[in-house]
């Protein structure tokens, strides 16, 4: 019995060792990399689309008042010159109000004459003047309708496609002439999304690929379209690119791929 208190003490030192072993023991952590935040998405350092081959200089012309069409002088295919009549429409109604307005200015001028032979008060002549004024700005615009009346090529260029024939009637701002300059081209694209468009700016590069030529060229992005357009849909901007070169064959409406660098 006298073995019992060492006993005791050695089962109480156990005891307490183990107690000890169980608090110290090391509990597994996680280390997080604060440098790597895969919650973010990476951002693209260039996007694509589709485009097709433009002219630089484009125009669709018409008329700003309506009329019967006397003349076409022009076809698909042609080549103008700036200032080259295309389209003419009948002025006889528009030359008599030309002759009319000129009929009225001298009359106007003559009353004049007629006043200041007789001496009448400053008044009554600057009212005569006034007349003659107005009757000169009535002058200008039969004239300006007149000439508006003849459709006009604003540049050297190419006919694309004539949409009027003579004795049709053409109303107020339909299109019945499209034409552009053939020697400088320029890239749009026809798809790019209101995703991608955000990452785009002027000035930066881009590679061009025209499938038709399986030719690569570079470019550069001049505009950005502000209001977007729907295709099938889909919201879509049109971004326009120069050419650093001007491939041999090349025409309006090619096919073309472009990738714009973004970073």
């Amino acid at each position: 019995m006298k073995n019992l208190p060492v006993l005791f003490l050695i089962a109480a030192a156990l005891v307490a060792g183990c107690n000890r072993s169980s608090s110290q023991e090391v509990i597994p952590t996680i280390s997080l990399d604060s440098t790597n935040d895969s919650s973010q998405p990476s951002r693209a350092v260039s996007v694509s689309a589709s485009a097709v081959v433009m002219p630089v200089a484009k125009v669709e012309l018409g008329f700003p008042a309506g009329g019967i069409v006397k003349a076409v002088d022009v076809a698909a295919g042609d080549e103008v010159k700036a200032g080259q009549a295309l389209v003419t429409l009948d002025t006889a109604v528009l030359e008599a109000r030309v002759v009319e307005a000129e009929a009225a200015v001298i009359t106007a001028q003559t009353q004049l004459a007629f006043l200041k032979r007789n001496g009448e008060s400053q008044e009554r002549l600057d009212a005569a003047q006034a007349t003659i004024d107005a009757a000169q700005a009535v002058v200008g615009i039969a004239k300006a309708q007149l000439e508006q009346a003849t459709l006009r090529a604003p540049f050297d260029g190419t006919i694309a496609s004539v949409d009027i024939s003579p004795a049709e009637f053409a109303n107020p701002g339909q299109i019945l002439v499209t034409m552009g300059d053939l020697t400088q081209f320029q890239v749009k694209t026809t798809d790019l999304s209101e995703n991608d468009v955000i990452l785009v700016n002027t000035g930066q590069n881009a590679r061009v690929y025209i499938e038709a030529l399986n030719q690569e060229v570079s470019g550069k992005v001049i505009d950005v379209a502000r209001v977007a357009s729907t295709i099938g849909g889909d919201v879509v901007y049109t971004i326009t690119i120069e050419l650093d070169e001007q491939p041999t064959g090349l025409r309006w409406g090619m096919s073309a791929e472009v990738q714009i660098e973004t970073e």
